[in-house]
């Protein structure tokens, strides 16, 4: 049966639900004929959902008829043709709810968070996991934790307060904090491998041999005493050796030695002298499989070759080496002259920011604090923020020169470097180059199916601007330069964010929309997985799964699927056809030809609804279904459509051009539909199905389309 009730958008709170639908007994969906569950700012989906829950109706079961932004406000002009569109609206909306199926209630998510990374972006996220009450384990590749951070000899402090602070003193104490708070660091281990399993993360952990015993290590230091092995020190860029059994640094954490084991020819001799029997020659790697509901990604960044220049040891050398020289009183030979070469190429403009940061702080130390005299050439000058510009003032006023030129070449002279510029030669006896920085994790990237940009960062979920850290992959964030370039106090902030991101996903989720396999229709062609950007469809030995938990309902490869071997839950072809049915029940044929438009669920619909909060006149002749992604309308239903007569003309439209929300769909759909009209086309009929891109700011231009295409 079917009930009515008249109320308004302003009154109907959740208590005046309560009140209205206390004596319909038995209601299992309502319709709600008003104002726009997107766009509008009293009555939107959220709020509707709190209504059916406080009834006990499953949140899917109900439908929208925008009788207020898409027909009211845009028909003003022609109240007769506006009612007529209205009624038609409600029977859309009907048809619709009657075959919605449940909710999809995903709460299974393991309550267990990985953080890639032990930079100061991966603790201050496992951190704060932590003393949220979460469970969470942190995996770093290299036998020490603090990232790049505990290898810069100062910091600066931040945007906005020139002073900077010796990493001992600031970034030791928060790996301190991290080391003491009793959550799992696996230090030396590697990520294996990765799966999506009925909906969480099944992660495959290589856990490498230290051969010392962090708990029985005292770091007395006589195992490295009596070693003869000598290796270059990775962590000091190769500028001092360590012993094959050593620290890389003196406060590493752990506290605790370990064996490079290419460098160890197992001669025994720091077995002998351990008084705490903590070495074992025999150590052997571990295998460790974990579930894990959440990942972060805090894997950092790694410097690249500059173009055209190289290093060339102690004379040439890049701002981290520096860092270390410093550290170690540049191996008691100071330079007079230190010249920097910054921001050269601008195929890596994205990383200049850091470049220009990391150089003006340096620069500033060796100037006004070593007395060393400093140069730095640059293309283009790239500084933000008080304390950058005040080291940049503060240098120049010792001395240090800021040269605008394009450096093609270093040359080796008797007495130091040369370099050859667009402005002249000039000397140096060390140069500084700033290299490109590179995301340094792809690969663990791609086991967890993040999508990446041209440059390997991971691309943020759309919009981005209010999903920070979030990947297309559901579940898995970024944070600290694994995002994009960095400086410290932005990477801990990001951190920190990430957490809350991450305990929020703990939570699991209730979704409308979502995808599921018809395992007896699926043939295994697997054209569906690369079109999910969500990589949400898991490729088995027998079968080919989408796993609902990590999927978005975007639909994409429900269109896709040439076997119709996938359901897309509360919008299938059927649903759609049902609606077409009844679009133009009271359409009159003086109105004008049928249109009917698909408007994707983010941008194009919100774009519909403003041309009526902007009051604009448009043709009653159209109607409009709300997709998903505008790539979730099989070609196939519009066909049929237009073959049964039940429009003369469709519109689709999705998002802008690198708007989508679904990263690719747009592209899709658009590709598609020129496909079709070439072939309307060559079999000499009239097009009339046609694709556009209608971002929200488009409302115009969307009123201006459907107003053409409702002309006879």
């Amino acid at each position: 049966g079917v009930e009515e009730e008249i109320t308004t958008t302003e009154e109907f709170s959740l208590e005046k639900a309560k009140e209205v639908l206390k004596d319909f007994k038995g209601l299992d969906g309502i319709i709600f004929a008003a104002c726009s569950e997107k766009y509008s700012l009293s009555f939107n989906e959220e709020k509707i959902a709190n209504v059916l829950r406080s009834l006990d109706i499953n949140t899917a079961k109900f439908e929208v008829a925008n009788f207020r932004e898409q027909c009211a406000w845009i028909h003003a002009y022609d109240e007769e043709a506006a009612t007529r569109k209205a009624l038609d609206l409600l029977l859309i909306a009907y048809e619709k709810l009657k075959t919605n199926q449940e909710t999809l209630i995903f709460d299974q998510v393991v309550p267990r968070v990985l953080v890639i990374g032990s930079g100061v972006a991966g603790l201050s996220c496992a951190l704060s996991l932590h003393k949220m009450g979460v469970e969470v384990d942190v995996v770093e590749k290299s036998p020490y934790i603090g990232g790049h951070a505990i290898q810069t000899f100062r910091v600066w402090q931040s945007q906005q307060y020139p002073s900077s602070c010796t990493t001992a003193c600031s970034v030791l104490s928060l790996l301190k904090e991290a080391s003491y708070a009793g959550f799992p660091i696996l230090t030396n281990t590697e990520i294996q491998a990765a799966r999506k399993e009925k909906g969480n993360f099944t992660v495959t952990l290589l856990k490498k041999p230290l051969f010392v015993d962090p708990a029985k290590c005292s770091s007395c230091g006589k195992c490295a005493e009596v070693c003869p092995q000598e290796v270059d020190n990775v962590f000091e860029y190769a500028l001092k050796k360590r012993k094959a059994i050593d620290k890389d640094y003196k406060t590493a954490i752990p506290d605790s030695y370990y064996i490079i084991e290419s460098a160890c020819d197992k001669c025994g001799k720091c077995i002998e002298v351990c008084p705490n029997d903590a070495i074992n020659l025999e150590d052997k790697p571990q295998t460790i499989t974990k579930h894990y509901g959440v990942v972060v990604m805090a894997t950092g960044f790694k410097e690249d070759n500059p173009n055209g220049l190289s290093y060339n040891g102690r004379n040439i050398i890049s701002p981290m080496q520096l860092e270390r020289l410093i550290e170690n009183r540049f191996l008691l030979k100071k330079p007079k002259q230190v010249a920097f070469v910054v921001a050269q190429r601008n195929t890596t403009d994205y990383c200049a920011h850091l470049s220009w940061a990391i150089t003006l702080k340096l620069a500033h130390i060796l100037q006004t604090k070593q007395k060393i005299q400093v140069k730095v050439f640059y293309n283009a000058p790239q500084i933000t923020g008080k304390a950058l510009l005040t080291f940049k003032e503060e240098a120049a006023q010792k001395g240090t020169e800021f040269i605008q030129a394009e450096v093609t070449a270093i040359e080796e002279k008797e007495n130091g470097l040369q370099l050859n510029t667009s402005q002249g030669k000039f000397e140096a006896n060390l140069v500084v180059l700033t290299p490109p920085l590179l995301p340094n994790s792809v690969q663990v990237a791609e086991m967890f199916g993040v999508i990446l940009d041209e440059d390997g960062f991971p691309i943020e979920f759309q919009p981005k601007v209010v999903n920070p850290l979030e990947t297309y992959s559901e579940r898995v964030f970024v944070a600290g330069s694994a995002k994009g370039c960095k400086d410290i106090q932005e990477s801990v902030e990001s951190g920190q964010a990430a957490a809350v991101r991450a305990f929020t996903a703990l939570k699991g989720k209730e979704q409308k929309f979502y995808s599921l396999t018809i395992e007896e229709k699926c043939s295994r062609c697997g054209l569906c997985v690369p079109v999910c950007p969500h990589r949400a469809i898991v490729l088995g030995e027998n079968q080919i799964k989408i796993e609902p938990g990590f999927c978005k309902g975007c639909g994409l490869c429900y269109a896709a699927c040439p076997s119709q071997a996938i359901k897309l839950v509360n919008m299938e072809n059927e649903q759609i056809i049902k609606m077409a049915e009844v679009a133009f029940t009271h359409h009159l044929p003086e109105d004008g030809p049928r249109v009917l438009a698909f408007l994707c669920y983010w941008c194009t619909y919100t774009a519909g609804d403003l041309m009526g909060v902007n009051r604009l006149e448009v043709a009653p002749n159209f109607r409009s279904i709300r997709v998903r992604c505008s790539a979730s309308v099989d070609p196939s239903v519009a066909l049929e459509i237009l073959a049964r007569n039940l429009a003369d003309k469709i519109l689709i439209a999705g998002c802008p051009p690198k708007n989508c929300h679904h990263l690719w769909g747009n592209y899709m759909q658009d590709r598609r539909i020129t496909l079709l009209n070439e072939v309307f086309k060559e079999l000499g009929l009239e097009k009339k199905v046609r694709y556009e891109y209608i971002g929200v700011s488009n409302w115009d231009k969307l009123a201006q389309l459907l107003n053409q295409m409702c002309e006879g």
